[in-house]
């Protein structure tokens, strides 16, 4: 049994589903599964969000952003812009790791950080891969449990299909 839920407030948009089953979003080319019993949430600039329950006013959530790239923009040129904007856009912000890895088949970086938002201090794990004219960015955030949220985003990541 799937249950539905539709809540409009300031722009966000929940619907809710028991079951995962994957998410397909062919105006931006990509397809994904999200985490069982997390939500899905509409917000501006993101492809789709997903939410797990609130931890107080918290809800921790993977999302992805797809962006466009100027002509011959390589991955190694967006990961240095990434990681300036980390600086520039998070207070406080400290890098933990980067690395290589694959997102849908493509080369990407993951960059695993934390910093502050407003009042909460935040761990993300942002995993992009740059293909086809495109920016894929897959963002994993928490205002606690670290690793209950690293194996979460492994399988997000994971299941991430870039449709060609």
């Amino acid at each position: 049994m799937t249950k539905k839920v539709v809540l409009s407030l300031a722009g966000l948009t929940l619907l809710g589903s028991a079951l995962a089953a994957t998410y397909t979003n062919a105006e931006n080319g990509f397809a994904v599964t999200p985490p069982s019993g997390w939500k899905q949430v509409s917000f501006p600039g993101a492809a789709v969000v997903f939410a797990d329950k609130p931890v107080g006013n918290f809800a921790p959530n993977v999302n992805v952003v797809v962006q466009p790239v100027p002509p011959g923009m390589t991955l190694a040129q967006y990961h240095a812009l990434s990681l300036d904007q980390i600086k520039k856009l998070i207070t406080d912000s400290k890098i933990i790791r980067t690395r290589a890895t694959t997102l849908g088949g493509a080369k990407a970086n993951e960059t695993i950080y934390t910093g502050r938002q407003g009042v909460y201090t935040l761990y993300f794990i942002a995993t992009y891969a740059v293909t086809g004219g495109k920016a894929y960015l897959v963002t994993a955030t928490t205002q606690g449990n670290q690793a209950q949220l690293t194996p979460v985003n492994a399988a997000f990541v994971k299941s991430f299909k870039i449709l060609r």
